[in-house]
């Protein structure tokens, strides 16, 4: 089979490799997809580069990489119940503590990690869920009931606070996310946020009770934790949750410990590759409901072929993009 990956950690242009590997045989417990594309995330990004978690070490001799990615199931190894050969479906945890991901013409995986992919959504669509979907389906719903709370999306442009916005809105919540400029103001609005605030403003945190007309936020979905705790310390509610899954910015935080404490703040770290089964098939199971009823939209910022991840992955790392970008292997339909 044709596949993507690496024998070192570095720059995309000097570790990347495209060539042949042999097909994998699944498992028991694990089914065999034919993939015919393959999502690209940050995390892959940096683990190829050697900066996720500060990690720099290869724990394989080469790495597949990608954790993201739909196809056709073509085989089932023993004691599977759940997909059956022919099904189509889209993955999740493809390179997760595992040594081949989705950057090749087939995967063998868990078929826990494999979801329906509905006959209406393409193959990139359902290659660019995964990792941005699940992350953003369980931060918004999977710790409590939001009909008529006021959610706070931090990051509402990117792919995991886009589609945030959409599980929120779908969940009765009063939306505001935000963002900087008139582009992000306008991919906010889109996706059917109530109201948009930029993040550089210096008056960030009254533009956010503006937008609520004074109602302080009942929960928060944050990709710049550090960045944004102190902001976070002044408008959170009482008993108010924040469910963050980043910190580029700032890696260790400071926290502003005893304004957390006497509002009784919840804090929630979200790892989406630690998603308890349940967590996860719940989150997949909102995600298709609203695939299949045509409520998700994913944008794609481009498609390029499996022999172009190196550039997928230089466009990753530009942060200008907006939407997915995902490889499709050259006979996929």
């Amino acid at each position: 089979m044709k596949a993507v990956w690496y024998e070192e950690v570095g720059a995309a242009r000097s570790v990347l490799k495209c060539g042949e590997r042999q097909i994998p045989v699944p498992g028991v417990g694990e089914v065999l997809v034919r993939l015919h594309a393959s999502g690209v995330n940050p995390s892959d990004v940096k683990a190829r580069a050697g900066t996720r978690g500060g990690k720099s070490e290869l724990p394989y001799p080469f790495v597949v990489p990608h954790s993201d990615g739909a196809g056709v199931v073509v085989e089932v190894g023993g004691g599977c119940r759940r997909v059956t050969p022919g099904n189509r479906v889209w993955i999740c945890n493809g390179q997760w503590r595992r040594q081949y991901g989705t950057a090749a013409e087939y995967i063998a995986i868990d078929e826990n990690y494999c979801f329906h992919l509905p006959d209406s959504v393409s193959f990139a669509t359902g290659a660019a869920l995964g990792i941005p979907a699940l992350t953003a389906c369980h931060a918004t719903t999977g710790y409590g009931d939001l009909a008529g709370r006021a959610v706070l999306i931090s990051g509402g442009a990117g792919n995991v606070g886009r589609l945030a916005i959409q599980f929120a809105r779908r969940a009765g919540a009063f939306v505001i996310a935000s963002g900087r400029g008139a582009a992000d103001k306008e991919h906010i609005a889109s996706a059917g946020a109530n109201a948009f605030v930029d993040f550089t403003s210096t008056s960030f945190v009254g533009d956010v009770l503006a937008a609520t007309h004074g109602r302080h936020i009942d929960h928060a979905v944050e990709v710049e934790f550090g960045a944004n705790a102190e902001h976070l310390s002044e408008l959170l509610s009482e008993r108010a949750t924040v469910v963050t899954y980043g910190s580029a910015r700032v890696l260790r935080p400071d926290l502003p410990f005893y304004k957390f404490l006497f509002k009784g703040i919840r804090l929630q770290f979200l790892l989406v590759y630690l998603l308890t089964q349940s967590e996860r098939f719940e989150a997949a199971n909102r995600v298709i409901a609203l695939l299949e009823n045509g409520q998700l939209d994913v944008p794609i910022h481009s498609e390029l072929g499996l022999v172009d991840c190196t550039v997928a992955h230089e466009l990753i790392e530009d942060s200008g993009r907006k939407g997915a970008v995902v490889l499709r292997m050259a006979e996929a339909a």
